[in-house]
């Protein structure tokens, strides 16, 4: 029982490596021969309970790192979607004043064309025309 005690307080005197509280392990830092814990009932249960008691620390463990996990995951979704609807506003400025800039400059272009007297007008909307040559 000592060594069960050793091994679950995680201070094992004769084992080195990653160990887990079961009858091999607990065998082992007894110095027992493999078996011999078979024989005594009662050791039988305390180890079966510190396993059970291990492994429920384990499994809370494992919820609390789920947790915080989803707690950040849900945490860098909301900052992402927050930057989304950032960027997705910032393009509607910017597209709405490249609207802004295509409409200034296709006045700029009738103001321009406007002022043009009629011959050179002609030209320019002559000029402007593909050179289309039909085939008979």
């Amino acid at each position: 029982l000592d060594a069960l005690q050793r091994l679950v307080d995680g201070q094992p005197e004769r084992l080195t490596s990653k160990y887990k509280v079961n009858v091999k392990s607990v065998q082992e830092e007894a110095g027992l021969s493999l078996g011999a814990a078979y024989r005594y009932p009662d050791v039988m249960d305390a180890i079966e309970a510190a396993k059970l008691e291990q492994s429920k620390r384990s499994s809370n463990l494992r919820k609390r790192n789920v947790n915080s996990e989803l707690d950040r995951l849900r945490k860098e979704k909301a900052k992402e979607v927050t930057l989304k609807e950032k960027y997705r506003a910032e393009l509607t400025e910017a597209n709405s004043r490249l609207d802004q800039l295509y409409a200034e400059q296709a006045m700029q272009l009738m103001a321009m064309f406007n002022l043009l007297d009629i011959s050179d007008k002609t030209k320019l909307l002559q000029a402007s025309q593909p050179n289309v040559i039909r085939i008979k």
